[in-house]
């Protein structure tokens, strides 16, 4: 089988090492060395150039290399005809649920007050609740989402999801749609936004969302950072409807070094490293999908591009 490997980030070598050791049957070309592009068969790739299926007549799957396909659908608006799917790695999903459990153990513990303090060596304990008292809202419920459902539930937090769709086999309670969304934000205290990036969730961390909140929240974003409107989370914090954010997503990356967030006091800035993929547990999974492609047998994690999910 013939792929094709393209990535923005720095790991290319890791990634085609690690390929050929897994699969050393694999014809693996690093874009945009590919040869006769009419011979590929499966492209793996994160934020791809404009050009590169150009002249793949025979390409039958397009396996993205992360989690979400919104890069490449911005950059290709009318893909090829074929199968797209994103990647599903528990080893990925396992360390953004431990990101998401460190953020809210940060602002439940309040040790982002702790660490105010420390700047003015200030001696001073602050009670905290019990876990089951803290209402954690949980945006998105696909895979990530819900390993950061099962981890905050194992140590007793008040868990809840919302979610587009009806997921009858959930865990916790799971709120609908547009009717579902202010009960939902009604009950949080620290809000967990891992949403898709779509037409429909563009933008919708902003001001009225905010204040549908209870009063001193908190806000995780491990999503994309085109979900949030940041003049309106800067204005929420400077009323004191958000007490704090813990951010690592960014509408542009890396972050300027002009952004009020790198110096606001209540904002914790991360360089999108919640869940940095691994080149040696996601190639295992990749390569189980590329083993299913040559059988012919159904492939996994299939996204809808109209939806873009």
């Amino acid at each position: 089988m013939r792929v094709v490997l393209q990535t923005t980030w720095n790991t290319t070598a890791a990634w085609r090492a690690e390929l050929l050791r897994q699969a050393p049957d694999l014809d693996v070309r690093v874009w945009p060395e590919i040869g006769d592009p009419a011979e590929i068969d499966a492209v793996l790739c994160w934020q791809p150039p404009p050009d590169l299926f150009a002249g793949m007549r025979n390409l039958r799957l397009i396996q993205i290399l992360g989690a979400g396909v919104d890069g490449l659908l911005r950059a290709h608006p009318r893909l090829p005809p074929v199968p797209v799917a994103r990647l599903v790695d528990p080893v990925m999903s396992q360390r953004m649920a431990e990101y998401c459990l460190y953020a809210t153990l940060r602002f439940h513990r309040q040790f982002d007050l702790y660490e105010r303090q420390l700047a003015q060596a200030k001696w001073e304990r602050h009670q905290h609740p019990d876990p089951a008292e803290i209402g954690v809202g949980v945006m998105g419920l696909g895979a990530i989402g819900s390993a950061v459902v099962r981890l905050l539930r194992q140590l007793g937090y008040n868990v809840a999801a919302w979610t587009r769709s009806p997921h009858p086999e959930a865990e916790v309670p799971v709120f609908v749609g547009e009717e579902g969304l202010p009960a939902f934000l009604a009950r949080t205290r620290i809000l967990i936004c891992l949403l898709p990036l779509t037409p429909e969730t563009a933008s919708i961390l902003d001001r009225r969302l905010f204040e549908q909140l209870p009063r001193g929240s908190w806000l995780v974003n491990a999503a994309r950072g085109e979900h949030l409107v940041v003049p309106h989370l800067l204005a929420a914090l400077e009323t004191g409807r958000l007490e704090g954010a813990m951010l690592d997503v960014f509408a542009h990356e890396p972050l300027p070094k002009s952004s009020p967030l790198w110096r606001h006091p209540k904002v914790f800035v991360t360089p999108h490293a919640a869940g940095i993929t691994n080149p040696r547990t996601a190639t295992a999974v990749i390569v189980a999908q590329l083993r299913r492609l040559e059988r012919g047998e159904p492939l996994a994690h299939l996204v809808d591009p109209a939806r873009g999910y």
